[in-house]
């Protein structure tokens, strides 16, 4: 475009120039030629995205588990046959108390049965991951109580708890507080006061168990005993498997759960509960649902048993049909699974006799297909800080890029040179770049967010599913025509503009700004295009 101002017009080049601007823009051409380049520069894009998002690995290929766990008997039932069931025995009250933590007061749920003649065992509930209110376990707590088992139930401690930083060794001290006042509650045998640890919380509980031996027996409910980052990776694999995600999309599990954050961020999930283990005494009972897919529910108990000094004669198992992550036959407001609060008052009630009256492995057969093993770490580009780096430095590119732009078209104008050797069409090409690479990361981001709803909900979904990727695949292959129209634009731009210094034509600080900030445009978008390939933008469906 020949602008209104300027001397420069088409009678200032010799027939040379004008035939090499010609040849820039393909002038004189055949028209399918450019076509056919076009096709084949989107199709060489495509596949370049796709090899780097494939080769940057890590790769995912999870080790088979070839060991199993043999039950005695599908009853789920614990203590000598014919036992009668101790729920209902009793009428129960619950009150609440308050415990003083080191800096900070924590509500504790207490539920006793009523009418004991002697000392009565209790137990001390330590919550799973999340909030973890007082009445989290209210329902376990009234029906342990009316078998005759005082049941306290701490809220957990919020304020050094979160997402990003736990310390386990702390909480079990929290949680120490809890036990040892439960010790001292009016009508308690403190020689029988116990732990009931579910989820995280069997992360904790051992490490309670191990340096205070006057802990009287551990119950390990939907315990994961695998470092956290590995359950992590473990849970992914299972919830998407279960969502049924095309196979790239497991590239995630890896790519996630095997990072390492900046700031000390999740160092948690590194922490190994074996040494504490291998400290307990307690006998332990462990419970599972088949249903539960988030834990190695066969690896789990493997490594307890093989940890613990007693070794298999020191755990009780129980494997619950259908019951999911909270041993619960439905979702999380249906009711325990069938003979679970029985088999769990039983135990507690007697630990010893209803360790010695077996089976020691009992319920349904469990299946895990996979081991919760060693997650391989992400190369140095995606890992620690350079995981969050990477995308906003390419974002504050593109951000960059345009704030140039139009600083550089401003000052032009005000020193009255309109030419900008063809950049005003690149810019356009260059805002649909950007536009279409920032689309693709948040049609990345919002799918696998639809994708992690689906898998915590245990919900299948296939025509959102594949629909989804096949939407997010369109986008990107759009993404990288823009990437081939904004780059051969940019191209032409520069030759042209390099031919029309050497005429003495179009030069200046602010022309030379505008091609820096058009690269910078473009650099920045081809950035969050290869981090939207690395997590899997850029894949066939199959």
């Amino acid at each position: 475009r020949w602008p209104r101002t300027g001397s420069a017009t088409p009678s200032s080049f010799n027939g040379s120039a004008s035939r090499r601007l010609r040849l820039s823009r393909g002038w004189g051409a055949s028209r399918s030629t450019p076509r056919v380049r076009s096709v084949a520069a989107l199709v060489m894009t495509v596949l370049t995205f796709m090899i780097v998002g494939s080769a940057a690995g890590p790769r995912w290929n999870p080790e088979p588990l070839t060991t199993t766990i043999d039950v005695a008997t599908p009853s789920v039932a614990v203590g000598p046959v014919g036992a009668p069931d101790p729920v209902g025995t009793y009428e129960t009250t619950t009150r609440t108390v308050q415990v003083q933590l080191d800096g900070y007061v924590t509500d504790v749920l207490i539920a006793e049965p009523i009418g004991l003649t002697e000392p009565a065992p209790a137990v001390v509930f330590i919550h799973g991951a999340g909030t973890g209110l007082s009445t989290a376990f209210e329902e376990h707590a009234i029906e342990l109580a009316s078998a005759g088992i005082v049941a306290v139930s701490p809220s957990k401690r919020l304020d050094t708890y979160s997402t990003a930083h736990r310390d386990y060794i702390a909480m079990a001290a929290d949680y120490e507080v809890t036990w040892r006042m439960a010790t001292t509650l009016e009508g308690v045998d403190p020689d029988r006061v116990g732990l009931y640890a579910e989820s995280e919380g069997a992360w904790i509980a051992p490490i309670l168990a191990s340096r205070v031996p006057e802990v009287a027996f551990l119950a390990l409910i939907s315990a994961p005993i695998v470092p956290p980052r590995q359950q992590g990776a473990f849970a992914i694999d299972a919830y998407l498997r279960n969502v049924g995600v095309p196979g790239p999309l497991m590239r995630i599990v890896p790519r996630a759960a095997g990072a390492q954050l900046p700031g000390g961020i999740l160092a948690y999930v590194d922490f190994q509960v074996r040494p504490y283990l291998e400290e307990t005494t307690q006998l332990i009972f462990m419970a599972y649902g088949t249903d539960d897919a988030s834990m190695p529910i066969v690896q789990g108990p493997q490594i307890v048993m093989a940890s613990v000094p007693g070794g298999a004669d020191q755990v009780l198992l129980r494997y619950y049909q259908d019951a999911n992550h909270g041993i619960r036959v439905g979702s999380a407001t249906d009711p325990l699974a069938p003979g679970f609060i029985t088999g769990l008052a039983t135990w507690m009630l007697d630990p010893a006799g209803a360790q010695a009256a077996g089976p020691q492995v009992a319920g349904a057969t469990p299946i895990q297909v996979h081991l919760a093993n060693t997650v391989p770490k992400p190369r140095w580009f995606a890992d620690g800080e350079m995981m969050v780096r990477v995308p906003l430095i390419s974002f504050g590119m593109v951000l960059a890029g345009f704030a140039l732009l139009g600083l550089s078209r401003a000052v032009a104008v005000a020193r009255g040179r309109g030419f900008t050797g063809g950049l005003r069409g690149a810019s356009k090409r260059l805002g649909a770049l950007a536009g279409a690479a920032i689309a693709v990361v948040i049609l990345l981001v919002v799918y696998v967010a639809l994708i992690a709803a689906f898998a915590v909900n245990y919900q299948r979904h296939p025509w959102v599913v594949w629909g989804g990727w096949a939407i997010l695949q369109l986008a990107s292959v759009g993404a990288a025509w823009c990437v081939v129209v904004a780059g051969r634009r940019l191209l032409i731009v520069r030759r042209r503009v390099h031919l029309l210094r050497g005429k003495g034509i179009g030069s200046g600080l602010p022309a030379r700004h505008r091609e820096l900030a058009s690269w910078m445009v473009f650099t920045g978008a081809l950035g969050l295009l290869v981090v939207a390939a690395y997590w899997g933008a850029f894949s066939p469906l199959w």
